[in-house]
């Protein structure tokens, strides 16, 4: 009789667990014992897609942008100098050519987000020895060439050099970039020539999606009075 009543004990405790885990069921319980799973971490891009996706931006015209993903790619390119590798030299320019188009300045992007003329200068100064040393490595290369020469521009210490690689890249029809083409007007302007002004104002329209922002008409008033 006792085996009797333990086994009929065990068999009302088993239903009763079973009451109560239906009850449990019922009432919800079970969500909290749900498997949620966890979501992987993004992985980081390479730094070749990062630098890919900034001479894009440079190309838009996005300074910014570019320039945020060069740091982004290498965060220390400020101090690494050119020849480091391929792939950060060619950020490095991208990056040098962002600030001469900002002029000295880029929002937002560490270390090149100065906007006092101490800060400005610096930060050109930085785009023109990169530049300078880019062109060096690549020899008679006429994009850096153009690069350089754009360079040199932004400071009237050395525009003299600037028009002179300008020139002598155009009269051999070697000037590819609209930018270039639109330094060369600005700096002709200063000469009072207009016609070179407007041919080379010309070909920066034919070499751009957004003429009306990169090929400005320069102010040649002054400069031929």
């Amino acid at each position: 009789m006792r085996i009797e009543a333990a086994v009929l004990g065990g068999a009302l405790l088993a239903a009763a667990a079973s009451g109560v885990a239906s009850d449990a069921l019922a009432c919800g319980f079970a969500d909290y014992r749900e498997y949620r799973p966890i979501a992987p971490k993004p992985k980081p891009l390479p730094a070749s897609d990062r630098i890919a996706a900034a001479e894009q931006r440079l190309e838009e015209d996005r300074l910014a942008d570019a320039a945020g993903q060069v740091v982004a790619a290498f965060p220390r390119i400020q101090i690494a100098g050119v020849g480091q590798s391929p792939l950060e030299t060619h950020a490095a320019r991208i990056l040098a050519l962002a600030l001469v188009r900002g002029e000295g300045t880029l929002a937002g992007t560490a270390g090149f987000s100065g906007t006092t003329e101490r800060q400005r200068s610096a930060q050109l100064g930085w785009a023109v020895s990169t530049l300078r040393a880019v062109s060096e490595s690549r020899g008679d290369d006429p994009v850096a060439q153009a690069d350089l020469a754009e360079a040199l521009a932004s400071r009237p210490a050395t525009e003299d050099q600037a028009i002179a690689l300008l020139d002598d890249l155009a009269a051999r029809d070697l000037l590819g970039s609209a930018h270039a083409y639109a330094t060369l007007a600005r700096l002709r302007s200063k000469t009072g020539d207009a016609g070179k002004v407007r041919a080379a104002l010309e070909r920066c329209e034919l070499m751009t999606k957004s003429p009306s922002a990169v090929c400005k008409s320069p102010d040649t008033r002054v400069a031929m009075r």
